[in-house]
């Protein structure tokens, strides 16, 4: 018997086990596939919502308090592990469009560093960037990680400070007696716990036992492409509209994303593959020459307002959820971790729990 199961084995499900395995519990973590291949690995690693003056407090709140922690973590587990998550702070250039004077008011309320570049600075610092007609705003505090290695990284220190991981095994079923959940059916095993943690994504609700209020998440499909490596000088992540460009510390060229309503089909498409294609050539006209040689989709876990659940499950005393953070899974896994299990071990936290509810 473990002290805390974990059904869900992404970003959010593996730092709710890092932050667990700190207090010095048991802990396991049960993944259908293999830890962090779902949303999370099909992430582009951006340490910021990519546009903070769209989301409410509560997504903001939890964004901040994880963006500062970041590169402490990613350093950790380097040191720790001989894997690099490839933390880099290389800003993200926010070109012109109805919104900036809202998100420049944005960055003032919250005190965050920007510049607004005109033309002529535009073109000395980012050469490799179609040329533009207005200024841009440029926020040089936003970070990158590169999601597959952080995964990587997570997977091989919780192996290291004794975390069980069950992969390849789908949770059937939550078994339970009255307003308690007694076990999880994995095949022909039972495993079980003290507490459960729903850590499941875009999967959480049907993880949830009948008759149980389920929290409102849904699937989101965004596919992604990659460019081989190129030399740009003073590389940034660029945002254009609802794409960006994402910049790897080996050259390599990442390109997101589309946002499509089509239940749990993570299939890529050709069209997607060629407007995602379209869109990175006409910014950076150096890639007109290259074809990109990845092309993938994940599934995101689409909530009201994006505001997750972080939260116990009223009809049971030992189940909870941390899940249904939309596209920001990445940026706020540190704080959602440390909130979930400030929660589950009845302390203090900085965050206000309030919001984050499923009777919100």
């Amino acid at each position: 018997m473990f002290d805390f199961v974990i059904i869900g084995g992404g970003i959010i499900g593996l730092l709710t086990a890092k932050e667990l395995q700190k207090t010095g519990a048991s802990v396991a973590i049960i993944e259908k596939t293999s830890p962090g291949q779902q949303a999370t690995w099909a992430a582009g690693g951006i340490l910021s919502p990519m546009r903070p003056w769209h989301y409410t407090e509560a997504v903001n709140s939890i964004s901040s308090l994880s963006q500062s922690v970041y590169q402490q973590l990613s350093d950790d587990l380097h040191q720790c592990t001989g894997i690099d998550p490839e933390w880099v702070l290389s800003g993200m250039l926010v070109l012109q469009d109805s919104e900036t004077n809202q998100a420049i008011q944005w960055c003032k309320t919250h005190k965050s560093p920007y510049q607004l570049l005109p033309v002529k600075e535009l073109k000395k610092q980012f050469p490799h960037l179609k040329p533009l007609e207005e200024p841009a705003l440029f926020r040089p505090d936003v970070a990158t990680i590169r999601p597959h290695r952080l995964i990587k990284a997570l997977n091989i220190f919780l192996a290291q400070n004794g975390v069980i991981f069950y992969n390849d095994q789908a949770a059937q079923q939550l078994l339970t007696n009255n307003d308690q959940v007694n076990g999880i059916q994995l095949g022909d095993k039972k495993i079980t716990a003290s507490e459960y943690i729903v850590c499941g994504g875009a999967w959480s609700p049907q993880l949830f036992p009948a008759n149980t209020p389920k929290p409102d998440i849904s699937p989101v499909k965004g596919q992604m492409i990659c460019f081989p490596p190129i030399n740009i000088p003073n590389p940034c992540m660029v945002m254009d509209g609802n794409r960006y460009i994402i910049p790897r510390k080996d050259g390599r060229i990442v390109v997101g994303s589309t946002r499509e309503k089509t239940g749990f089909n993570a299939h890529t498409t050709e069209q997607a593959f060629k407007e995602l294609r379209d869109f990175a050539q006409q910014l950076y006209p150096e890639l007109s020459s290259i074809e990109p040689d990845a092309h993938w989709a994940g599934l995101r876990p689409s909530s009201p307002n994006s505001t997750p659940y972080i939260c116990r499950v009223n009809s049971y005393s030992n189940l909870s959820i941390n899940a249904g953070h939309y596209r920001n899974g990445i940026v706020t896994a540190p704080a959602s971790a440390e909130l979930m299990v400030s929660i589950l071990l009845n302390k203090a936290n900085k965050i206000d729990p309030t919001p984050y509810q499923i009777d919100r």
